[in-house]
Parts: C-alpha cells; sequence; structure tokens
C-alpha cells in the first residue's frame, strides 16, 4: 500500500458546522472537522483544537453536517449567555437520556388516586406539603451530585491529555466547561442547604401548630 492511499485511509474531513461528543456535548466548528491519525482535529472560534477520535460520536457529528443550515433574521435572535446555553443543553441532555433537569421547576405533589385519597382534607394537605419540600430538597442534591460529577470527569479528562502531551491552548473549550461547573457547585451547595432549612422550618411550624408527626410522613 503506498503512502497516498495509507494517507486517504487515517484522514477524513466532515464538513460540520458543529462537533458531536460522546458525552452529548457538542461545540461549533469553524470549517469543518478532520480525523487524522485517531485524532478529531478543528477549529473554534479561531482556535486550533485536537481531541482523541474516540472521543467523538462521528455518526451524530455526520448527520449534523446533512442538515441545511438556515440564517436566521438577526432581528429576531434571542441572545442567551454562553453559561445560560451550556445549561439548557444540559438540561435537554439529561432530558433525553432520562434524568431529572436542573431548570428550577415547581414540584409536582405525588398522584394519589381518589378512592385512596385521606379522607382528612387537613392531613392531606400537610401530607402534600411535606412531599414537596422533601422532592425540593431531592432535585437540589441531584443537580449539586451531577455537578460534582460533571467536574470530576472533566478533570480526568484534562489530566489524560496533558499525559498524552496536549498543551492547555488545545483543550480550552474543556477547562471552560470543568471551570463553568466549579463555578455552579457553590450555588447549588447553597439550594440544597435553602432546600433543607426551608423543609426544617415547615416541621418547625407544624410541631407549634400541634399537628402529628404521622401527618409530615
Amino acid at each position: 500500500m503506498n503512502a497516498l492511499l495509507l494517507l486517504l485511509i487515517t484522514t477524513l474531513t466532515i464538513p460540520t458546522p458543529s462537533l458531536i461528543f460522546r458525552n452529548g456535548d457538542h461545540v461549533d466548528v469553524d470549517d469543518g472537522v478532520r480525523i487524522e491519525q485517531g485524532h478529531a482535529i478543528f477549529r473554534s472560534g479561531g482556535t486550533l483544537y485536537s481531541v482523541p477520535e474516540s472521543e467523538i460520536d462521528l455518526s451524530a457529528t455526520r448527520a449534523v453536517a446533512a442538515v441545511p443550515v438556515v440564517k436566521a433574521d438577526s432581528t429576531l435572535r434571542l441572545k442567551v449567555s454562553a453559561q445560560d446555553r451550556d445549561r439548557l443543553l444540559r438540561d435537554l441532555e439529561q432530558n433525553h437520556s432520562g434524568t431529572p433537569t436542573t431548570a428550577k421547576l415547581p414540584p409536582l405533589p405525588p398522584y394519589v388516586p381518589e378512592r385512596e385519597q385521606l379522607s382528612n382534607s387537613e392531613e392531606w394537605s400537610w401530607r402534600r406539603d411535606a412531599q414537596t419540600y422533601e422532592e425540593t430538597i431531592r432535585r437540589a442534591q441531584e443537580n449539586l451530585d451531577l455537578l460534582r460529577t460533571k467536574a470530576d470527569q472533566l478533570r480526568g479528562h484534562i489530566a489524560g491529555l496533558l499525559s498524552l502531551g496536549y498543551k492547555p491552548h488545545q483543550f480550552t473549550y474543556d477547562s471552560t466547561q470543568l471551570q463553568n461547573a466549579l463555578e455552579q457547585i457553590p450555588y447549588a451547595e447553597l439550594e440544597v442547604q435553602r432546600a433543607e432549612r426551608a423543609y426544617e422550618q415547615f416541621k418547625e411550624n407544624a410541631r407549634r401548630q400541634g399537628i402529628p408527626p404521622g401527618w409530615l410522613r
């Protein structure tokens, strides 16, 4: 096999506007993606990047390349910050994978068939409120756990790139993602503390009003 044929086999260029990663993340690229010697090489915002091909979802990237791009009217474009965009993308990814969303949605009370509802409407009201507080705590904790897991995964990924000899400017996207996750963790921890504090205050109010503890389960 001559050198030219070998080069054609090991090099692939995908004319795509976005590069899709196996974990669901995506990044906009300037002039497509080149797969060469086991690495995906591309430019984003004018900066050259190189990541292992094993981390790229080639099928999804080709699918994006096959979709025609329609230029939107700039007067109707919704301006979204980079942080808000990343948060919305994470919410979509989690919804597709069946995990809870991190969006601040009002918690829903559990469904109970009418024949099983408590005859005492006041007791049912206290039970429902208690379950709502508990669900709020669970969602806040899940959000915090997701951020911590993502930060740990990004740290490991960056450490792997450094061990392979990559320079920091070659994986600024991963570094930015890690920084965003680390910045959100304190706020997520605060949400957990607030949810727990609100629940404790709710139980204290119930105690002062002489509500039986069993009504709060």
